[in-house]
């Protein structure tokens, strides 16, 4: 037995009334989810130090409001992914291989663009989260259903809180 071998903890795998399959699913959307939310919330942070121009205070503030809010977000994901007697992705190279949303490091753009950039990135999150809703429904995680539906309601509406600021 190596040195790291004797360093991992030994997980238990829970009888939670589903398939392996339906398992190794659930936890794969998961993982997915978390590190995309974790790219959210950074870019979130970015944009929430880095705003300028007229509408600074309003938008520094929406930023970190939905920051903030995505923190919990994070944790319970995580939560749920141990749940399954998995380890939760906690690095940012593990969040970059699983993550769907993109970052540009080293741009920064106007707040306008910044809100349609998460404008666009709370979309791609909600169109990610019907599907995955639908596949809960598919293997029977009724659970993991409810989770990915009320958190594509969440995401559409912040979607539509920054979208506010493009109209008009």
């Amino acid at each position: 037995m190596t040195d790291m071998q004797k360093d991992q903890v030994k997980l238990i795998k829970p009888d939670v009334a589903l398939t392996d399959d339906a398992i190794q699913k659930t936890v794969l959307a998961l993982q997915t989810l978390l590190a995309d939310e974790h790219v959210l919330y950074m870019k979130l942070r970015n944009y929430h130090w880095n705003v300028t121009g007229p509408n600074f205070i309003t938008l520094h503030e929406l930023f970190e409001e939905q920051y903030t809010a995505l923190a919990d977000t994070i944790d319970d994901i995580a939560e749920r992914i141990r749940s399954y007697g998995v380890r939760a992705i906690g690095t940012l190279k593990e969040m970059q291989e699983y993550a769907r949303l993109d970052e540009t490091p080293g741009a920064l753009p106007p707040a306008r663009d910044m809100v349609a950039d998460l404008v666009s990135d709370h979309e791609t999150l909600m169109r990610h989260l019907r599907a995955a809703a639908n596949d809960m429904g598919e293997v029977g995680n009724m659970g993991e259903e409810d989770l990915f539906i009320g958190l594509l309601q969440d995401h559409q509406k912040k979607a539509w809180l920054l979208r506010a600021h493009l109209e008009g």
